[in-house]
C-alpha cells in the first residue's frame, strides 16, 4: 500500500477534447499512441469508436458461414 505524502500532482489532460479530465501521477489510464485517456469512454470516443451489438455487425464479404 503506497502512503501519498504530498498533494496528488497533475502529470497530463485526457486526450479526449470533450472530457480534459486531470490526469494525476499514479493513476490507471489508457493509452493510445502517445495520448492518454481518463477511461475506457474516453478512449472511444476520442478514437472514434462505437458500441454495437455482435448480432448487428454487417456481414463481411468473404464470410465462410453464408
Amino acid at each position: 500500500m503506497s502512503k501519498v505524502t504530498g498533494p496528488l500532482e497533475v502529470i497530463d489532460y485526457c486526450a479526449n477534447p470533450k472530457c480534459q479530465a486531470e490526469i494525476m501521477f499514479g493513476q490507471r489510464v489508457l493509452k493510445h499512441g502517445k495520448d492518454l485517456y481518463c477511461g475506457n469512454n474516453c478512449l472511444c470516443e476520442g478514437i472514434g469508436a462505437v458500441v454495437i451489438k455482435a448480432e448487428d455487425s454487417p456481414k463481411h464479404e468473404n464470410d465462410p458461414t453464408d
